[in-house]
């Protein structure tokens, strides 16, 4: 078994081929602190819900951003979630509970579940996205 390390290190060698240590961590260029900012405009379409903004800490760890907004599984929560791909496009999937119905799409009693997407784009230091179903609200990430 020796002897076999042996011949393969000295190939290696000989060949120019370097041995790479193994990385077990998937570190990304986004990995960090980040701030998200939301901002629902008024809607004057169907729903009429009333616009909002507001900003909330998100951490990326291994590529994978994650984030919440108030305490989960109670009126007025948002969490969200998703992997940022290696070129910045990410899908994050949004879901929490309602707070007051004037606010919400369709006017949900305080507390109703809801989830939707945010289609996103990251650069290693900023990031934008948009919701894609229901109401238009814009989120802004920054570090």
């Amino acid at each position: 078994m020796k002897i076999r390390a042996l011949v393969l290190a000295t190939t290696l060698a000989a060949t120019g081929v370097a041995a790479q240590p193994v990385n077990s961590s998937s570190t990304t260029r986004f990995d960090g602190a980040w701030t998200v900012q939301i901002h629902c405009p008024s809607n004057t379409e169907e729903s009429g819900a009333k616009g909002y903004k507001y900003a909330f800490p998100a951490t990326v760890k291994d590529g994978f951003l994650s984030g919440s907004h108030g305490e989960e599984g109670t009126a007025g929560s948002l969490r969200i979630e998703g992997q940022i791909e290696p070129d910045g496009e990410a899908t994050i999937r949004a879901h929490g509970r309602t707070g007051i119905p004037d606010y919400a799409a369709k006017k949900p009693p305080s507390g109703s579940a809801y989830s939707y997407t945010i289609k996103s784009h990251f650069e290693p230091t900023k990031g934008t996205g948009t919701r894609v179903e229901a109401r238009v609200c814009n989120f802004t990430f920054s570090r």
